[in-house]
């Protein structure tokens, strides 16, 4: 089952709050940054500013462009690969350490706002949640840089990233949550991906797609839950995304009796399995295209 296309926006409506399965209630290694001359790590010379540096370079002195990003890459396929004409937004920078086949990495959530990428025709100025995948030592250097939408601006950060975003696939490898969700006043379309390193590059595990709905006669919501499985034989688990659909109750009113819905709650799932031949993962088993079958009639 693929990922739903064309969704962007974060905010909070009818998706539950996202557990790792088997990770407890462990810190989150995230870190708020607040002071860009703070070493990224501990006696590291390396600065946060200077991380930023790669990421919005200035232009060399007497030309008069407008500074550019190194090639971006867009999660949701909103762009090709292309530098962005944009800059830093204010108060929106996350750092989070992940590791990547036993390699010590970091992620920087960057708020960013600049120009729609050329050829795209969107006229006006554009927000982005860019995602930089950077090696700090023995020397700073930026990896990879991507578009994920718009994750801090409207502030499910808190709730999500805060309680730890890492599922631990190897001691010496991880994965990292990121999402983007798309509402209106009574629906919320919520996409889930699961993201590593290989190559020096974010890739994707698998992505999923809860669905909401909060209405007078029918509403429910979706929680998910991952997890890993070991997989005899290979380098990386099995990796299982749970989603479990959680329907309230109709009113008991006049407007409601044609359409009365009793409550239940029901579990679907799918798992995603390391393809050593094809170097990637992909889906093998489960049935979250009944789910989504189910989120078809309300569409």
């Amino acid at each position: 089952m693929s990922v739903r296309p064309g969704l962007r926006w974060a905010a909070r409506l009818g998706v539950w709050l996202l557990l790792l399965g088997g990770q407890g209630l462990a810190a989150s290694p995230l870190v708020e940054v607040k002071d860009l001359k703070q070493p990224v790590a501990a006696g590291s010379p390396t600065t946060y500013a200077d991380l930023l540096k790669l990421v919005f370079p200035e232009p060399p002195l007497g030309q008069e462009r407008k500074p550019q990003t190194p090639p971006v890459r867009s999660l949701s396929d909103y762009f090709k690969e292309q530098p962005l004409t944009a800059k830093q937004r204010d108060g929106g920078l996350l750092a989070l350490p992940i590791k990547a086949q036993g390699r010590p990495l970091l992620l920087l959530l960057v708020a960013a706002t600049g120009e729609s990428p050329e050829g795209e025709g969107v006229a006006g100025e554009q927000q982005y949640d860019l995602l930089a995948l950077f090696q700090t030592a023995p020397a700073p250097k930026l990896l990879d840089l991507v578009d994920i939408g718009q994750m801090i601006s409207m502030g499910m950060v808190e709730g999500f990233w805060c309680k730890n975003p890492l599922l631990d696939l190897t001691p010496g490898t991880q994965a990292c949550m990121i999402f983007q969700e798309h509402f209106n006043s009574s629906e919320s379309f919520l996409q889930i991906h699961l993201l590593w390193v290989r190559n020096q590059r974010l890739e994707e595990v698998l992505g999923v797609s809860p669905y909401g709905v909060k209405a007078l006669c029918q509403s429910f919501a979706t929680s998910t839950v991952f997890r890993t499985e070991p997989d005899k034989g290979r380098e990386f688990p099995k990796v299982v995304a749970k989603l479990t659909l959680h329907m309230e109750p109709s009113s008991k009113n006049e407007e409601c009796e044609k359409t009365r819905q009793r409550g239940f709650t029901r579990s679907y799932q799918d798992t995603w399995r390391w393809d050593p031949a094809k170097q990637k993962y992909h889906q093998v088993s489960g049935n979250l295209g009944q789910l989504y079958k189910f989120y078809d009639k309300y569409y």
